[in-house]
């Protein structure tokens, strides 16, 4: 027998020993079985390896033949690893907590940084990682997150090792939900208890602002009807604001509904049944969540003590409440004026004129000349200049004279004609419908929804 079989044989079956132990170390039964079906099938082509490598350079072969031979024993193991982001941490912060090396964990940064802004990350944000593990060492691959509920990024480590970021849209579906309540304190609580959002109550009390004071026209057994679209995740969570498509507000005998219409120049308005726009040249009342303190005429001043002219009508509400602009127009003045303390005035079209008075401060991107558009902040609700508590004094002039804020009659705008109205009267009866259809009979529950994938600008006409 040849001296250098004789060698080889030992080294081999000293390998293959190493091998099965470190099987059953770490696969157990497995990895045991495995290493051994391997010996069976494998011992002569191994054999001539070791042989042949171990001529030129015995300890080398020693060490990639172990290598080998511990690899096919035991294969990479995927491991996912859950991470979060604390307070004061960035993104390679977190993932050198997670065991990530400082080099990986930069890189990795660099490719997110490539598709996405890293101070949008937030504390808290959950981050799944990938990484392989061997018998010797772990290495990361990747991770997974979802920054936004409608952005999930991956990162991935390439074969050469550099890291990529991609980003993938979540799919939204809209679903459209008929809800309606009835009014017992105010429209806010109505709609809480029928489990519609905020967003969409506070849109629809600002549709409603230019015809509706909701401080003296609404009463207990009032109602409300409303169908909205709102997006949503495929799992379900809402995303965004929702649209009102429809709504109606029952007050006493009177019901007034209006109507979602999109434009063939993708404008937005909401008309009444009779195609008039809901919007009107001024809100009746420019400021959210107040009550009237005093309306207007003669009164007995409460500082200066004698009867006196209230030109105007004032709504108490907490010291920054925001105050908008009443319709579009261009400031005329701004600043303190004697007994108005801090003062606005703006000028709009028709002859018409709004003021405001006792704010606590601007909006300090106003200036003389300005121009604002109808719901604008402008301001903030105070108490500056001769006043017993927080309030917004608030005038409308016609022609240069003061009239009541609450019942003059405001010009309104746009009025569909011809086609266009005869397209919107029958986008009335296919909304009434689908309301109905979604709400169920009065018996039924008060709010239903159905999904589909209705674009947010869906109207009940076509577009106009």
């Amino acid at each position: 027998m040849r001296a250098d079989s004789l060698h080889a044989a030992p080294v081999f079956q000293m390998l293959m020993i190493g091998a099965l132990a470190l099987g059953v170390g770490m696969g157990g039964h497995r990895l045991k079985t495995h290493a051994t079906a391997l010996t069976a099938q494998a011992v002569p082509a191994v054999q001539d390896a070791v042989s042949a490598v171990a001529q030129s350079a015995p300890a080398q072969a020693l060490a990639n033949a172990g290598e080998q031979l511990a690899s096919a024993a035991n294969p990479p193991e995927n491991v996912l690893r859950e991470a979060e982001i604390d307070d004061g941490q960035d993104f390679a912060d977190m993932l050198g907590d997670a065991g990530v090396s400082d080099a990986d964990a930069a890189a990795a940064s660099a490719a997110l940084a490539r598709v996405y802004p890293l101070n949008n990350l937030r504390a808290g944000q959950d981050v799944s990682l990938n990484f392989s593990r061997t018998t010797q060492s772990e290495t990361f691959n990747g991770a997974v997150f979802q920054p936004e509920d409608t952005k999930e990024i991956t990162i991935s480590r390439a074969a050469g090792g550099q890291f990529s970021a991609t980003v993938k849209m979540i799919p939204i579906i809209r679903e459209r939900v008929a809800a309606h309540g009835e009014i017992r304190s105010s429209l806010y609580e109505a709609g809480q208890r029928a489990g519609v959002p905020h967003a969409i109550m506070a849109a629809m009390i600002h549709v409603y602002a230019h015809d509706i004071d909701f401080q003296r026209d609404i009463h207990p057994g009032d109602s409300f009807e409303v169908l909205y679209d709102q997006p949503k995740t495929a799992q379900g969570k809402a995303v965004g604001e929702g649209s009102i498509i429809y709504a109606a507000m029952h007050i006493g005998n009177e019901i007034k509904p209006i109507y979602r219409v999109t434009f063939a120049d993708r404008t937005v308005d909401y008309f009444d049944a009779a195609g008039h726009s809901a919007r009107r040249a001024l809100l009746r009342t420019p400021v959210s969540a107040a009550h009237i303190t005093s309306g207007f005429g003669m009164r007995m001043h409460p500082i200066l003590g004698y009867s006196k002219m209230h030109k105007g009508v004032d709504f108490g509400a907490p010291v920054g409440t925001p105050i908008f602009a009443a319709g579009a127009g261009v400031i005329e003045q701004i600043g303190m004026v004697n007994g108005f303390g801090r003062y606005i005035k703006i000028k709009h079209n028709n002859g018409l004129e709004t003021i405001y008075g006792h704010m606590s401060r601007f909006n300090t991107k106003l200036y003389r000349g300005s121009h604002v558009n109808q719901g604008e902040v402008i301001a903030y609700v105070g108490m500056s200049g001769r006043a017993t508590g927080p309030h917004l004094h608030f005038e409308v002039h016609k022609d240069g004279v003061a009239v009541n804020p609450l019942s003059v009659k405001m010009p309104t705008g746009r009025v569909l004609q011809g086609l266009q109205l005869a397209q919107f009267k029958k986008g009335q009866e296919h909304i009434r419908q689908e309301y109905s259809s979604l709400l169920g009979k009065a018996e039924g529950p008060t709010k239903v929804s159905s999904t589909s994938t209705v674009p947010p600008a869906a109207t009940p006409a076509k577009s106009l």
